[in-house]
């Protein structure tokens, strides 16, 4: 009899064992399961405190180029400076793609045996940034596209229809206030190999012509050349040389250049033709060259067809760079907005604002 009460008690001793387990596994009506805690699309992050380092691997579009060496420059000074911020070490390995799409293939190549955690990627050659995106996807590394789509990586870099549309209001007014709005010729000194994001910047100026002029964007495609100068000043002095002896009637040419080499080209052809009453150029980026002719403009008491250009902050890059591969390097997508630089057309006007005379004219 003993041994029946005692399998009994056993029994429903287990019983009881196994009700409360079951009861403990469920959640409570207003408490939600584990697994529904967060919120939809919510990522894994890791704190700054659980890093202990991250190494940033940046691939520079063209180092030989005076005005893209500050993007590396502040990306490195940034680098120390969150380092310090965040008590983890931030490394910063630069290599050049000299503006060769090759070149750039094999330093991701060195990079990735290098063991960088992100890559920060600034490759002029588009049509190798694919082949650049699968070597990082295969590699488990995140990728920060600068200035170029390099496949699905979020993009750093510039607004590329807001920056080209105020190199088309600069020129319509400068149209405007000199021509009676009269325009007989456009020429654009451009560098197509960049691809079809950047070709944006060239064709929005366009639309900023057409907002303040009496011509509809189709007209001025019409009276459009467009020339490859290959990042090469003379080429594009050439280049606007060419056109501008094809032209010697036309006298109301406005210039959109893709970056101030072109700009230099095209403002060498205009004065050595003596042809500098019939142009105005303006261009993208405010680097050295730029500022230093705006300088000299101010300091002369005299203005050239050379008025300006809209600036990309290029000395200013590594303030959105570093930040966003650190969010990938914690797992994260960085914001899309908080990527895009904001674009200022800049002239004597107001150079000093950004630009103080003090630290850049010469």
């Amino acid at each position: 009899m003993k041994k029946w009460l005692s399998l009994l008690m056993g029994i429903m001793v287990f019983a009881m064992t196994l009700n409360g387990c079951s009861k403990q596994a469920e959640p409570e009506a207003d408490q939600p399961a584990a697994e529904d805690t967060k919120t939809g699309g919510e990522e894994e992050t890791a704190s700054p405190e659980e890093l202990t380092s991250i190494t940033i691997g940046y691939a520079a579009l063209d180092e030989s180029q005076e005005h893209l060496i500050p993007v590396g420059d502040n990306i490195e000074k940034v680098a120390k400076e969150m380092s310090e911020e965040l008590g983890i070490e931030i490394k910063v390995i630069r290599v050049d793609n000299a503006g060769d799409g090759a070149k750039a293939v094999e330093n991701v190549d060195n990079l990735l045996l290098q063991g960088i955690d992100v890559l920060a990627e600034f490759n002029l050659d588009s049509a190798v940034n694919d082949t650049i995106w699968e070597k990082c996807q295969e590699a488990g590394v995140p990728v920060m596209a600068i200035d170029i789509p390099v496949g699905d990586a979020p993009f750093m870099g510039a607004n590329n229809y807001d920056s080209g549309w105020k190199c088309g209001d600069a020129l319509a007014d400068l149209v405007n206030e000199n021509w009676d709005g009269q325009i007989d010729a456009v020429f654009f000194e451009h560098t197509p190999e960049a691809g079809e994001v950047v070709q944006i910047r060239m064709d929005s100026i366009w639309d900023g012509l057409a907002e303040k002029t009496d011509y509809t964007v189709d007209e001025l495609k019409a009276m459009t050349t467009t020339v490859s100068m290959g990042d090469d000043a003379i080429l594009a002095q050439q280049l606007c040389a060419d056109f501008l002896t094809a032209n010697p009637d036309k006298h109301h040419i406005v210039i959109g250049s893709i970056n101030d080499i072109g700009a230099q080209g095209a403002f060498a052809a205009a004065q050595a033709a003596g042809r500098e009453d019939d142009v105005f150029i303006v261009n993208h980026g405010v680097s050295v060259s730029t500022r230093e002719n705006i300088y000299q403009q101010i300091n002369s008491g005299e203005r050239n067809c050379w008025r300006g250009g809209v600036s990309y902050f290029l000395e200013r890059y590594g303030e959105y760079i570093v930040p966003g591969c650190i969010e990938l390097a914690k797992g994260n997508t960085p914001d899309a907005d908080s990527l895009l630089m904001d674009h200022i057309f800049i002239d004597a006007d107001n150079i000093e604002e950004w630009y103080p005379q003090a630290e850049w004219a010469q």
